[in-house]
């Protein structure tokens, strides 16, 4: 499902957050798995006990608004002394292997996209240390939980520990490795980031007048400009790629009148690509992206070709904004790639 919660920042764990507050998300995550006769320490641990876990390796949480709505600690190889409880489960020793655990977001909000991009910053965190793979232990009577790691491109490669209260687990892993194809959909993706914040700093400066004149655009004014683009990239193509859905919408339909939320919006949308452009797994990025037009046809198209266009319409309609920007007389960003990889290797 694509990610729809707003105002949600993903982070590492300080110091000023509380553990009570964490180790209660923990209980009310899973605690729904004991009726199904799943019983992890999760569902009853002491705060000493997340503590411990968390010195483990590195924690994550995702904030909203000040609560802890979301957590995950990932940690590199296990040994045995240390950890006796690997002595059957072989890829968590494995010293190119790195693992997560106390994985959890607040029932309210599930199935919205946040465990994916706590998976994500996960990964991401293994690949900066160069890991290859990564490995969950996961209940086998907690299906639900286990669809979730498939669709994130983890496959069941051993038979984990036998749990308290009957039942096992499954070892499941996923290769962290980047091919050149995901490596440029990600640049892209992080441009379109860049270049989306960048454009809004100079479009924040527009007089209201400014912002909302016909400026001889294809959408009018660069309020009309914006407007399609959070459609056309977010409502659309995103629902395309994220949910197999096919909307339907006029493609000059103002859905965000007021500005400083449009600008919010945007900025969210462009950050919702790049979790998802690392956990599909490959074979999808080689694969057919199909969908239906606005007019009902329906089209086949190469999946990574089709995403590449997604960022290449954003900056083309970029590229009108900056050039009514000029017109205007006023000052317009410097959107070039090139920028933006200075930027991150000066």
């Amino acid at each position: 499902m694509a990610d729809r919660v707003a105002g949600v920042e993903i982070r590492l764990l300080a110091a000023r957050d509380s553990l009570d507050a964490l180790t209660a998300l923990l209980h009310r995550a899973y605690t729904p798995l004991v009726g199904i006769g799943v019983v992890l320490p999760e569902a009853t641990q002491s705060i000493s006990d997340t503590q411990q876990r968390i010195a483990e390796g590195q924690c994550f949480i995702a904030a909203m608004r000040g609560r802890i709505v979301g957590t995950v600690t990932v940690c590199g190889p296990q040994d045995l002394g240390g950890s006796p409880w690997t002595a059957g489960s072989g890829p968590f020793r494995n010293r190119d292997t790195a693992h997560f655990h106390q994985f959890a977001v607040a029932p309210e909000l599930q199935r919205q996209g946040l465990g994916r991009r706590l998976v994500a910053a996960c990964e991401q965190w293994a690949r900066e240390r160069g890991y290859k793979r990564m490995a969950i232990d996961a209940a086998e009577a907690a299906t639900e939980l286990r669809a979730l790691y498939r669709r994130l491109g983890y496959e069941v490669v051993a038979l984990g520990l036998p749990q308290e209260g009957g039942g096992r687990s499954v070892v499941m892993e996923k290769p962290l490795d980047h091919s050149p194809l995901r490596e440029h959909l990600r640049t892209l993706a992080r441009y379109n980031l860049w270049a989306t914040r960048e454009l809004f700093v100079h479009v924040a400066a527009l007089p209201d007048e400014l912002y909302h004149r016909d400026a001889g655009l294809f959408f009018r004014s660069v309020h009309g400009t914006l407007n399609h683009l959070l459609l056309a990239e977010h409502e659309i193509w995103y629902r395309r790629f994220a949910e197999g859905g096919s909307p339907v919408t006029a493609l000059d339909t103002e859905i965000e009148p007021d500005r400083q939320r449009l600008n919010e919006r945007l900025i969210e949308g462009a950050l919702a690509w790049l979790p998802l452009i690392e956990v599909w797994p490959e074979a999808r990025l080689l694969g057919r992206l199909h969908y239906r037009r606005i007019g009902g046809d329906a089209v086949e198209l190469s999946f990574a070709a089709a995403l590449a266009h997604v960022f290449n319409h954003a900056t083309h309609h970029r590229g009108q904004v900056t050039a009514a920007l000029t017109a205007m007389g006023r000052p317009c960003p410097e959107l070039d790639m090139v920028m933006m990889l200075r930027q991150e290797n000066p």
